[in-house]
């Protein structure tokens, strides 16, 4: 477990401090107004790519239990399922962010050519998904972490050549394109590598158990996402493109934290998954992330507390010192997402989604409050702390209380 954790903690390191070089490189290339714009659109991508993220735990669900009975031929039927997949839900989005590219310029002030844009990317961040979701199934933990490092190294290159040509705004969009789609060529091979040779047998699906557990993992990622993006889109909205700016910055600095533990639920969640699919005890791998998750995330927050502004500087230069008080009570609201995220993640893999119903609620709550009440953007940041402390104690709550299952899986083998 330890050295799955190790292997994927190196390769989102390695994605997180490419992502934080792109940011520290395109703020000081856009400054504070034009930086948020960029920021918006990444952030829109977020929210757009909430279908891939929702399939990611349901996908290593699948690669999970039909690793744990040996069943190669079911596999690579789920494979050829998955690109199938792929290549549909790419093309609605890039049809629907055309279609919607006016909506976006009237309400969100972003250049008319910002959501095709986003809606490319938002295809292939799909397919990285996905992709990812099977290897996480697989335990092959090497290639995702290899191709999280690949997609943190190249958006930096391509941010830097598109930059060098006398690109702004438009540099920052392409780069984070072009990095995405090499994260999904490293995976996508690494995939065809494993399954080509095999071959395929479709799997008879069990749609009511898949149906069943999409919701728990839609409600799970979902409300994640929305509390980790949305605030951003509505400061947008409400407050001016300055402090849309500024508080940018305090959300990339603060989902510092979010980045340093984001492996610990794609590790546990297949373990977890191959245990409950024989019959063996779960809590083990549970508690041992959980623990490793708190330790890394009290350390950031606590880097935060001593060194924020020197973090800030080196993110985003001096032009945004303002967001600085911002910057603590973000990063404690992401250390809580991050655990509802894990603690979530847990009761998707052991079959129980009483956590649904608190977690979509809390999040609609917040986020509620949060474009009600915003009379400075140091409150919708206690908001947002707020929110994420009571929204973890509900999904906590609802799964120590929900009686466990017995061994269901999604596939009929």
């Amino acid at each position: 477990m330890f050295r799955q954790s190790a292997v994927v903690f190196a390769g989102s390191t390695a994605l997180s401090i490419g992502g934080f070089v792109f940011h520290a490189i395109a703020s000081r290339l856009l400054g504070v107004a034009t930086y948020g714009t960029l920021y918006t659109l990444i952030s829109l991508n977020t929210l757009a790519s909430l279908p891939g993220a929702v399939l990611n735990p349901v996908v290593s669900r699948f690669a999970a239990e039909f690793r744990a009975v040996q069943n190669a031929g079911h596999l690579r039927g789920l494979v050829a399922d998955l690109w199938r997949l792929c290549v549909f839900v790419g093309s609605v989005y890039v049809a629907f962010a055309v279609l919607l590219a006016a909506p976006a310029v009237w309400y969100l002030g972003l250049p008319a050519w910002g959501l095709p844009i986003v809606g490319l990317i938002a295809a292939a961040t799909f397919a990285l998904m996905v992709l990812r979701g099977f290897a996480q199934g697989m335990h092959d933990f090497g290639s995702y972490a290899y191709s999280s490092a690949v997609e943190g190294v190249t958006k930096v290159l391509a941010l830097a050549v598109f930059a060098a040509v006398g690109m702004r705004l438009f540099a920052g969009t392409l780069g984070f394109l072009v990095g995405t789609l090499c994260g999904v060529a490293m995976v996508a091979w690494s995939t065809m590598q494993r399954t080509s040779r095999i071959a395929p047998v479709t799997p008879s699906y069990d749609w009511s158990r898949i149906a069943l557990s999409s919701m728990g993992a839609a409600a799970m990622i979902v409300a994640t996402n929305c509390m980790g993006s949305l605030d951003v889109v509505l400061v947008r909205h409400f407050f001016s493109a300055r402090d849309a700016g500024l508080y940018s910055a305090a959300s990339l600095g603060g989902r510092a934290v979010l980045y340093l533990v984001n492996f610990a639920p794609l590790v546990m969640l297949p373990s977890v998954t191959d245990r409950f699919a024989r019959g063996a005890r779960t809590r083990r791998p549970f508690w041992e992330s959980f623990g490793l998750l708190l330790a890394l995330a009290l350390c950031a927050v606590l880097g935060l507390q001593i060194a924020g502004a020197q973090l800030l500087h080196a993110l985003v230069g001096h032009a945004f010192d303002a967001s600085l008080p911002l910057l603590l009570p973000y990063g404690l609201a992401m250390m809580l997402l991050a655990a509802t995220n894990l603690i979530a993640s847990y009761g998707v893999a052991t079959h129980r989604l009483g956590f649904a119903g608190p977690l979509v609620v809390g999040t609609l709550a917040t986020l509620g409050v949060i474009a009600s009440v915003h009379p400075s953007l140091l409150a919708v940041t206690r908001e947002l702390l707020i929110g994420n402390a009571v929204i973890c104690l509900l999904v906590a709550g609802a799964l120590v209380f929900q009686r466990k299952p017995r061994r269901a899986v999604m596939a009929r083998t």
